[in-house]
């Protein structure tokens, strides 16, 4: 199943004086089963983790950092025998940050398919995150800013 996913910044540099707009590209999973828009050619990482039930993980990434911003787009492929839970995405996104302080969680569909998202800040950061199943694989799309150089805008699905 090819899934086509495009990935629309949920937060926009402010006027003036920044950098030039990034040049959005579209870019194929190493694996053929979807492309994602994103701001430049993204570092590709591939590594086996381990679930709670302690079977395999592949966990893949597509990170393009910007500097004052950063775009990531990651899949996790589970196995048969393991439960997928949009509440343990979530609360370990959440877990990787130090104070998080929540501003929105929802639950929801993306894509046509069951997710949720969290939006929240961290220092001097704010980040959000969907993430979304679709069969046996997670995935889950993130975007990180300095606070002091973002302005909220609505978010395109």
């Amino acid at each position: 199943m090819t899934a086509a996913l495009l990935f629309a910044a949920v937060w926009a540099h402010a006027q003036g004086g920044g950098p030039p707009a990034p040049r959005w590209q579209r870019i194929e999973s190493y694996d053929r089963r979807f492309s994602i828009s994103m701001p430049g050619q993204p570092a590709y990482k591939t590594q086996s983790l381990t679930a709670k039930n302690g079977h395999a993980v592949r966990y893949t990434t597509y990170t393009v950092d910007l500097g004052r911003s950063a775009y990531m787009a990651s899949t996790s492929d589970y196995d048969s025998q393991t439960r997928i839970s949009l509440d343990g995405a979530i609360e370990g996104v959440l877990s990787s940050w130090e104070k998080p302080r929540i501003v929105e969680r929802r639950r929801g569909s993306f894509y046509g398919h069951p997710g949720q998202s969290i939006d929240f800040a961290s220092g001097k950061y704010r980040v959000v995150v969907r993430t979304f199943t679709v069969g046996r694989r997670l995935y889950q799309l993130g975007f990180v800013e300095r606070t002091s150089s973002c302005r909220r805008t609505p978010a395109r699905s």
